[in-house]
């Protein structure tokens, strides 16, 4: 939203003025807050149940501090970079998608390092932006690609951009143990979804990596991501046909001339 080239350019600036607001205000936050917080991270695997796959740990502060920097981070650059980048990401709706797709990823994975609050970790995840993306890029495509058509390759290199860097993350987490919900070295027996029985992996094996996270990332969360984006893009051309003729509708009538 801070480079979204349909904003205007001082709605851009206040929301960038906003957001370092919200920083120093996660700032105060973390000055304040003393302890250890725990924080228990779930993953779902094979399109099975909720698997616990860490426990973190860390001081109470820390994801305050996480917040504080990535609200800073932004607004900073949005009050001084705002304006360019909106000009450069306008004909560029595929980069910018994936652009937020991947600092998402990021922010989620320092969240849980830090042992933010379960419910603030999970809105942090790029499963929701698959309808933002699809009714976004769908919207952002030229008319002469056309709608749902002209849709599919494009998200279909969105979903594979953005999975595919999870699935990276995912690799590195699960090798080096980085006790987050991408690490899966920690389920050696999980129960697959339709179908009896466990499987049994040895911890950090590619064996595990391949089954727990290349397959879905790579396969299963790209078919979801195609499928929603794809509803969402539809629902959102559908919406923006039918309000322009409506708009088309009423003009008749306003132009009319008096008796």
């Amino acid at each position: 939203m801070h480079w979204w080239p349909r904003l205007s350019a001082s709605h851009r600036r206040r929301l960038s003025l906003a957001t370092s607001l919200a920083g120093l205000g996660f700032l105060v936050a973390a000055l304040r807050s003393e302890g250890l917080r725990e924080s228990a991270l779930t993953s779902l695997v094979l399109v099975g149940p909720a698997t616990l796959t860490a426990r973190a740990s860390a001081a109470a502060s820390l994801y305050y501090y996480v917040l504080t920097g990535v609200c800073l981070l932004l607004g900073f650059a949005g009050l001084i970079l705002s304006d360019w980048l909106a000009r450069w990401l306008r004909p560029r709706p595929l980069l910018s998608s994936v652009a937020v797709a991947w600092l998402v990823t990021a922010v989620r994975f320092l969240l849980e390092k830090s042992a933010a609050p379960s419910p603030l970790v999970g809105a942090v995840g790029v499963t929701w932006l698959a309808p933002v993306a699809g009714a976004y890029l769908a919207t952002s495509l030229s008319s002469e690609r056309g709608g749902p058509t002209g849709l599919l390759p494009t998200l279909l290199r969105y979903a594979f951009l953005v999975r595919g860097f999870v699935a990276a993350v995912g690799i590195a987490a699960t090798r080096l143990g980085a006790g987050t919900h991408y690490d899966v070295s920690s389920l050696t027996e999980v129960a697959v979804a339709f179908a009896a029985g466990t499987w049994v992996f040895a911890p950090g094996s590619w064996q595990q990596i391949f089954w727990l996270t290349l397959l879905p990332q790579l396969v299963i969360w790209p078919a979801f991501t195609l499928v929603v984006g794809m509803a969402a893009g539809a629902l959102a051309l559908a919406t923006r046909g039918g309000a322009a003729a409506s708009g088309s509708s009423e003009a008749p009538a306003d132009a009319a001339p008096g008796d």
